[in-house]
């Protein structure tokens, strides 16, 4: 049993390719530092700037049609229990029944609302951050730069690595705005 063991370890030993020491196959490579401020880029480009002003118009329409249905909903109970008194109590409690699926309806098309809000808003922010980590792959590429890092994980920098002001540019350059679906 032992010799079978040893003529694995032996077999396996052979079988398997020299592993090559890190140090003699990586070539040394120049570190060129690129530093982008994302937050501010992102927040202060036009395509953000065009999307925050599409999301307050949506959000001020939606709540405007919500509101609107709420009074009409409201209207709709006020005169249903003003009546009640001259109602046969099987009939209103129809009629209130019918009106509180209403409420329910009305509540649930709300969420939906909110939810594809979100999601448009969602998918134009990621449009804009995907374009910014295109842009700057480009920078990256024109300069010649190794390593690109956001500017909120660094401590201190030299300030020609600084490729902010750049980065803006060029993504005003490339997505001057986006739409919300």
């Amino acid at each position: 049993m032992m010799k079978a063991l040893m003529a694995l370890a032996v077999t396996t030993a052979l079988l398997l390719p020299a592993i090559p020491s890190e140090a003699q196959e990586a070539p040394a490579i120049p570190v060129l530092v690129g530093i982008v401020d994302v937050q501010r880029v992102i927040s202060s480009s036009s395509a953000q700037q065009s999307l925050h002003k599409q999301a307050e118009q949506r959000r001020s329409q939606i709540q405007a049609d919500l509101v609107a249905k709420e009074k009409q909903l409201r209207a709709e109970r006020d005169q249903l229990y003003a009546a009640k008194a001259n109602m046969v109590p099987a009939d209103f409690q129809k009629q209130d029944a019918a009106l509180q699926e209403k409420v329910k309806v009305w509540r649930q098309e709300g969420e939906q609302k909110r939810k594809g809000f979100e999601k448009s808003y969602n998918d134009a922010q990621k449009i804009i951050f995907q374009t910014l980590q295109k842009v700057v792959g480009e920078i990256a590429v024109q300069r010649k730069l190794t390593l690109v890092l956001n500017k909120s994980v660094v401590i201190v920098s030299a300030q020609a690595w600084d490729i902010t002001d750049t980065a803006l540019a060029q993504l005003n350059k490339t997505l001057p705005s986006v739409k919300m679906m």
